[in-house]
C-alpha cells in the first residue's frame, strides 16, 4: 500500500478518516495512516499529537515505555527544529508531570533507556545536580517547557495563528516561568498546577493579557501564610466572569478572600470543587452567596472539621450558606463529604422547589430525619450515595434506614445507588420495585443473605451489583459453574463476576502454609 494512497482516494477523505481515527483515539490507526506517505503523515500525526496525552503509552508507560519516551523524545527535539515535523505545535496538552513521572522511572530502572532519551539533540537537558549528582528533574522538566513553549510561541507569531496548547499542567511550576510560559500560549484554556501558592496576581496578568478562552484551574495542595491573599489577587486579576472551573482538590489554607474572589466570576462559575477545608474555613463560606450559577458544588472537610460544631459555633453563616444553595436553581450535581452540620444544610436545600439534581452525594457522620423527608423532594435524582461514616450512627436506628428507604424509593429517576446503610430485606424489596430503572447498586453486606437476590433480580436495566464487606450468603458456586458463568458473562456482555468467600475454619488454607 506504501505510495500508492493517493491514487485510491482524494486527499479529503484520507483527511476525514485521520479525523474519525483522532475522535475514536485511535492511536494505531492513526500511526499506520501517517506511514502510508508523506502526505498521509501531514494528516495524522497532528490528529495523533493532538491527542498523545490520552495515549495508552503515555498513561501505562510502564507497560510501554519506549514508545511513551519516544513520543516525548520526538516533542522535545521538535522544539529545537531537529525533526521533519514540527510535532510540539501540534499538542493540545502539555502535561509536565506526565514527563517528570518518565524521567523517574529512566533514572531508577532503565539506564539504557535514559541515555537513548538523552542523545543528541538533548543532551544538554542532563541537567544534574552537582558535578557528578543525580538528574535534576525539576530542572529538566522547566528546561523543556522553556523550549516547547519558546517554538510554540515563534511558529505562531510566524504564521499569525494561536497556539495549539490549550491545558498546561505540571509538578512543579515557578511564578516567574510559569508567567513567560502563559504569555506564549494564546489558547490556553485549562490551568493545572501541584502547587496553588504560584498563582498570584502577575500570572493572572498575564493570562489576561494573552490567553481570552482561558476558563479552568486546578490546584493539587495550596499551603503557606499569604496563599488566601495571592490566590484572591489571582482569581481577582483574570477578566470577571470568566473563570468557569475551580479546583482545589487537598490540603489548602484558603478562605474567605479566596471566596470572595470567586464571586468576581459569579456569573461564568459552573464547577467547583473545594477539598480538604479546614474548620475555620467554614466561618466565611458564606462569602460564596453570589455564585449562582453553579451546576456542580463540591465541598469536603479536612479531618479537624469533621466534628467542628458548625451549625453551632456559626449558626448566621449556615443560614446564609442554605439561602445561598437554595438559589443555585442550575445546580446539578452536589456532593457533601465529611462536611459538618451537612444533613441539616441538605435538610433546608432539597425541599427548596428551585433545586432539581440529577446526582447527589454525601458522606457523613450525622444524619437528621428532615434530610429524608427533603430528600423525596429530588424526583430528577439519577445518581445518589450516602455513606455513614460513624459506625455507632450506622447500626443504630432501625428507623433512620427505613426513611432512607422510603426516601430513596421516591426518586423514581434513580439509575445509580451507592450506600452502607444496613437496609432489611424488606426495605430492600421495597426499593427494587420502586426503582426499575436501577443500573447500579452498591450495598452493605453484613446484613444481605441468599433471599436479597430475588428483588434484585427482577431489576431489568441492571448492570453492575457491588456487595461489599461480609455477607450471610448460603450457597457456594461449584468451580467449574463459577469459570462458566465468568465466561458467559464476558462473551455476552464484557462482564464481570467476581466473589470472595469467608474462610471455613474447618477447611486448610493456602495462609495456613505461610509462614
Amino acid at each position: 500500500m506504501v505510495g500508492r494512497t493517493d491514487l485510491s482516494f482524494p486527499q479529503e477523505i484520507w483527511w476525514l478518516v485521520a479525523q474519525e481515527f483522532a475522535s475514536r483515539r485511535d492511536f494505531d490507526g492513526l500511526y499506520l495512516c501517517a506511514r502510508l506517505g508523506p502526505g498521509m503523515a501531514r494528516m495524522a500525526l497532528p490528529e495523533l499529537y493532538a491527542i498523545h496525552d490520552q495515549s495508552p503509552a503515555i498513561n501505562a508507560h510502564i507497560l510501554d515505555i519506549e514508545t511513551s519516551v519516544c513520543l516525548w523524545r520526538s516533542i522535545v527535539a521538535s522544539s529545537l527544529g531537529n525533526t521533519l515535523f514540527p510535532y510540539c505545535c501540534w499538542i493540545k496538552a502539555l502535561k509536565l508531570s506526565n514527563l517528570q513521572s518518565h524521567l523517574e522511572d529512566l533514572a531508577r530502572n532503565n539506564p539504557q533507556l535514559k541515555a537513548q532519551f538523552f542523545e543528541p539533540p538533548l543532551e544538554k537537558l542532563q541537567i544534574r545536580r552537582g558535578r557528578g549528582g543525580a538528574l535534576n528533574l525539576e530542572a529538566i522538566v522547566i528546561e523543556v517547557a522553556n523550549m516547547v513553549t519558546e517554538c510554540i510561541r515563534l511558529s505562531a507569531n510566524q504564521e499569525s495563528k494561536r497556539a495549539g496548547i490549550t491545558t498546561l499542567e505540571g509538578p512543579y511550576l515557578p511564578t516567574a516561568n510559569l508567567r513567560t510560559w502563559v504569555s506564549s500560549l494564546s489558547s490556553l484554556t485549562t490551568l493545572a498546577v501541584r502547587d496553588g501558592s504560584v498563582l498570584n496576581s502577575d500570572v493572572a496578568r498575564a493570562i489576561r493579557a494573552n490567553c481570552p478562552a482561558f476558563r479552568e484551574v486546578e490546584c493539587y495542595f495550596c499551603r503557606g501564610t499569604d496563599v488566601d491573599e495571592d490566590l484572591a489577587g489571582f482569581l481577582g486579576t483574570l477578566k470577571p466572569n470568566s473563570l468557569e472551573s475551580f479546583t482545589i482538590m487537598s490540603m489548602n489554607d484558603i478562605g474567605g478572600k479566596t471566596f470572595k474572589a470567586l464571586c468576581e466570576h459569579s456569573r461564568s462559575l459552573k464547577t467547583l470543587s473545594l477539598l480538604s477545608l479546614e474548620w475555620p474555613v467554614f466561618g466565611s463560606l458564606n462569602e460564596l452567596q453570589h455564585c449562582l450559577s453553579l451546576v456542580s458544588l463540591k465541598l469536603e472537610g479536612a479531618p479537624s472539621a469533621r466534628r467542628y460544631a458548625w451549625g453551632t459555633e456559626c449558626k448566621q453563616v449556615v443560614e446564609e450558606v442554605v439561602q445561598w444553595l437554595q438559589k443555585c436553581a442550575a445546580l446539578e450535581d452536589l456532593e457533601f463529604t465529611v462536611v459538618p452540620t451537612s444533613t441539616t444544610i441538605l435538610a433546608e436545600v432539597l425541599k427548596s422547589p428551585a433545586i432539581n439534581l440529577t446526582r447527589l452525594s454525601l458522606k457523613t457522620s450525622d444524619l437528621v430525619n428532615e434530610f429524608h423527608a427533603s430528600l423525596r423532594q429530588q424526583q430528577r435524582l439519577q445518581h445518589l450515595v450516602v455513606k455513614i461514616t460513624d459506625e455507632e450512627l450506622l447500626e443504630g436506628s432501625d428507623e433512620r434506614h427505613m426513611l432512607l428507604a422510603d426516601a430513596i424509593a421516591c426518586c423514581h429517576e434513580l439509575r445509580e445507588l451507592d450506600t452502607n446503610e444496613l437496609f432489611t430485606f424488606e426495605e430492600v424489596e421495597h426499593i427494587c420495585a420502586s426503582l426499575p430503572l436501577l443500573e447500579d447498586i452498591v450495598l452493605n453486606g453484613e446484613l444481605i443473605d441468599d433471599f436479597f437476590l430475588e428483588p434484585i433480580a427482577q431489576l431489568s436495566k441492571l448492570k453492575s451489583l457491588n456487595i461489599f464487606g461480609p455477607s450471610d450468603f448460603d450457597s457456594r458456586f461449584p468451580h467449574e459453574e463459577e469459570v462458566e458463568l465468568v465466561t458467559r458473562l464476558w462473551e455476552r456482555f464484557s462482564g464481570r463476576f467476581d466473589v470472595n468467600y469467608r474462610m471455613d475454619p474447618n477447611e486448610l488454607h493456602e495462609s495456613d502454609f505461610s509462614d
